[in-house]
């Protein structure tokens, strides 16, 4: 083909037509000649004369690879200074599009020609189309139900108090901003995005700070989920109005008519079926791939539908999702099969093709015109700030926490992106309008970000003034259990029936059973003694809420139960336990360990998200913390003191705050006559010295042996250790000898009796003595309790 592009039959017909109109511009500037449809799959590098970049296939997927690689270098580098993903990619965009190398011709033509990009977004809107649904599909809607008055008041201020300064604004700057290219629609709908909030942005910025679930995250996930209903219900209006003005009031009124049938369709209709669809699929059992599919499909025909009276392709699917009820199954479905290819792969691409179409030379820094968008775009960010900061200041909240989430309530992200750049498509805005926004879009973005990180630390909090631990309390006792899988109940009670609760030593059991959140965008925690109303989930705690209430009817006075489910992201599951156990002032949190063993004694499961959760609640817990690795489905022993009737229970003292606590724990239990309590303390004979500690070792196991030396059960054993090798061979010793071992985690404690095993240890976060009893090489029945006294004190 010659070089002329005018040689080209398809061009010169177009020249021909635009010849012949009063609008010709500049032909030779803007006329691409483009063959339809594109060439798919190239004949090889290696075929003489071919050449990959003139097919579709090879070029989109060079621009797939580009895309990621250059993300990747800005993003691993830049998220360690505490910049979001997002920014990465309007970099990455900015880099390769006319702003940068786009102005290469020859590039171009070769990396970003013009039908590629052409698919490539088209692939990429539809990402973009299910993201917006599968966000429908995680807005818990009844969270609108029980939303607090501070929710409320911040959601419809965030939304109504930078519209009405944003046109305010707009009337007083009007000369400023109605400049040619600029038509009489533009300025309000920059109004109308400059004051929306996104349910999906500020759900993904407080998953990115790992605020999800915490007091703050709630708030602000609340807030947002109103001010983005009451957002969509005037966008909605508003281009309603714009019909009836461009078209005619008939057309508006059947527009309005459709709309409104849409939405009641889709919550008296579609609503039931999806949750006749949960109802037909078992428990515990997946939904069938063909509800899967039709669903699928109906969200793409929502999108047609919603064009169809005159809404954005994106309207219908959002209305569509937040008929689909949350979580699991229907819900927890859907995203796992959809959100990692459609958040993963395709949304990444979506962002960094609207920065890559992104000009910032269209911008004029001399222009009254950026000038007056600056004013908006600040008047609208303050307004929104204030909104939010003044009502939590009236509500009496710090001061550090109301600019979190006044920040947090101000961010933007994908979403924006994406109206801007329809906005662009539909040229109800211009390129220096679009190009201003992407920039501020991806400042707010960053800034938001590093703000909240350091104003807002979820875990000061648990850093208290008060000791909270055994050593500490009273006779009536104040335990956080655990329960992950009903499988953790059985261990958790037979532990508590040993811990002697009596009516002069109760208990008060708070039991929180934890489930990973899938299918939602908002963690739930229930207190099943305030809300008897149950949600989805909270049929998985029936059988563990129904086990421990017999506990408690069984030792009616001795032992209290309250009832908890909390909802969350399993990376974040130590702030719910945490905060529980601040709320209702625990001695002690005990964990199930991570490990499940089988009959034979060998490892049947090893969940490795289970270790990581309590590694974080041995860091951050307000008081102290106990795991528990439970072998009571092994055989029994058949040693000699193991014996049927009484439950065996041995103490290995080494010293130190840790074994302090464990110590103190094994006297509540040795009160009842019912177990065989053996408390067997090492001595090391290397170690002459006597610190502080020591000497306070010795009071408490002098103390200890006076108060109970009347006691049968009870015995004391002193063993003097030359060597760490001694070490290993009694503790391995008596692992066939007892029920239940119980251990200090001894932190940081170093002591010649463990000298060296430290760099041996498979499980720090039991310590090494626990590590030696939790091995895989014992074939034992004894349980494990190490406990770790409280660490955050001021």
């Amino acid at each position: 083909m010659s070089k002329n592009p005018f040689e080209c039959g398809a061009c010169r017909i177009g020249i021909e037509k635009m010849s012949n109109s009063t609008e010709m511009i500049s032909t030779q500037k803007v006329l691409q000649c483009v063959t339809f449809p594109p060439r798919g799959f190239s004949l090889g590098f290696f075929k003489k004369g071919s050449t990959p970049w003139i097919y579709s296939v090879p070029t989109i997927e060079s621009q797939i690879i580009v895309i990621y690689l250059l993300t990747q270098l800005f993003h691993f580098p830049l998220k360690r200074i505490g910049f979001p993903k997002i920014a990465s990619e309007i970099f990455a965009g900015l880099i390769l599009g006319s702003t940068f190398l786009g102005r290469y011709k020859s590039y171009q033509e070769k990396m970003f020609p013009l039908p590629s990009q052409s698919i490539l977004g088209a692939l990429t809107t539809f990402g973009f189309l299910l993201f917006l649904f599968l966000s429908g599909v995680k807005m818990d809607t009844s969270m609108t139900r029980k939303i607090g008055k501070r929710a409320l008041v911040i959601g419809f201020l965030n939304h109504l108090a930078p519209l009405i300064t944003g046109m305010i604004t707009v009337f007083a700057l009007s000369s400023d901003f109605y400049q040619e290219g600029v038509t009489s629609l533009s300025v309000p709908v920059e109004v109308i995005s400059i004051a929306r909030t996104s349910f999906p942005v500020i759900s993904y910025l407080l998953k990115d700070l790992g605020l999800l679930n915490s007091e703050l995250g709630r708030l602000a996930l609340s807030s947002a989920l109103i001010s983005d209903l009451v957002g969509l219900a005037i966008h909605a209006f508003i281009f309603i109005i714009v019909i009836g003005a461009k078209n005619t009031v008939e057309r508006a009124i059947t527009d309005a008519i459709l709309l409104i049938s849409f939405v009641i369709v889709v919550v008296f209709v579609f609503r039931p079926l999806m949750i006749w669809i949960v109802k037909r699929t078992p428990e515990g059992r997946p939904v069938k791939d063909l509800y899967i599919l039709i669903i699928v499909l109906a969200v793409l025909l929502s999108g047609v539908f919603s064009a169809w009276f005159e809404q954005s392709v994106l309207f219908g699917p959002l209305i569509f999702g937040l008929a689909v009820p949350e979580g699991p199954p229907l819900g927890s479905t859907l995203v796992d099969k959809l959100d990692p290819f459609t958040s993963g792969f395709l949304l990444p691409i979506f962002v960094t093709l609207m920065s890559l179409r992104t000009n910032l030379s269209a911008i004029n820094p001399s222009s009254s015109y950026t000038f007056a968008n600056i004013i908006l775009l600040c008047v609208g960010s303050i307004t929104k700030i204030l909104a939010c900061l003044l009502p939590m200041l009236y509500c009496k909240m710090p001061l550090n926490d109301a600019a979190a989430i006044s920040l947090i309530m101000s961010t933007r992200g994908v979403v924006d992106l994406a109206s801007y750049s329809f906005l662009r498509d539909d040229k109800i805005i211009n390129q220096a309008s679009f190009a201003f926004m992407v920039i501020a879009t991806a400042v707010t973005a960053i800034f938001v970000q590093i703000m909240v990180k350091w104003l807002y630390d979820p875990s000061r909090k648990y850093a208290g003034y008060q000791r909270r631990n055994l050593m500490n309390s009273n006779n009536k006792l104040p335990i956080l259990v655990c329960i992950h899988n009903p499988d953790n109940t059985a261990a958790i009670l037979r532990l508590l029936e040993k811990s002697n609760p009596t009516r002069d030593f109760p208990i008060v059991s708070n039991v929180l059973h934890l489930i990973e959140l899938r299918g939602r965008a908002s963690s739930v925690f229930i207190s099943h003694q305030v809300q008897t109303k149950a949600i989805t989930d909270v049929a998985y705690s029936e059988n563990v809420i129904l086990a421990f209430q017999g506990f408690e009817r069984n030792n009616y006075g001795a032992v209290t139960i309250q009832a908890f489910t909390a909802i969350s992201p399993r990376n974040l599951m130590h702030e719910d336990i945490c905060t529980l156990a601040l709320d209702v002032l625990a001695s002690i949190i005990i964990l199930p360990f991570h490990r499940k063993w089988a009959v034979d004694g060998s490892v049947e499961v090893e969940d490795h998200g289970l270790r990581t959760l309590n590694s974080s609640v041995l860091e951050r817990a307000p008081c102290s913390v106990a795991i528990l690795v439970d072998r009571g489905q092994l055989k029994r022993s058949a040693s000699v003191r193991a014996s049927e009737n009484v439950y065996c229970i041995a103490i290995l003292f080494l010293g130190g705050n840790d074994d302090q606590e464990a110590l103190a724990f094994a006297k509540r239990m040795a009160i009842s006559g019912t177990i065989s309590l053996t408390v067997i303390r090492l001595i090391s004979k290397q170690d002459v010295s006597c610190d502080v500690d020591e000497v306070i070792d010795l009071d408490i196991i002098g103390d200890w042996k006076h108060s109970r030396s009347s006691w049968e059960n009870v015995k004391y054993i002193e063993h003097y250790v030359h060597e760490t090798t001694e070490t290993v061979l009694l503790v391995r010793s008596l692992v066939d000898d007892y029920d239940l071992i119980i251990t200090g985690r001894r932190n940081n404690t170093h002591s010649p009796l463990t000298a060296g095993l430290e760099e041996w240890s498979e499980i720090p976060e039991l310590g090494v003595i626990g590590d030696m009893l939790a091995s895989k090489d014992l074939k034992t029945r004894a349980s494990v309790l190490v406990i770790q006294q409280q660490q955050t004190t001021l």
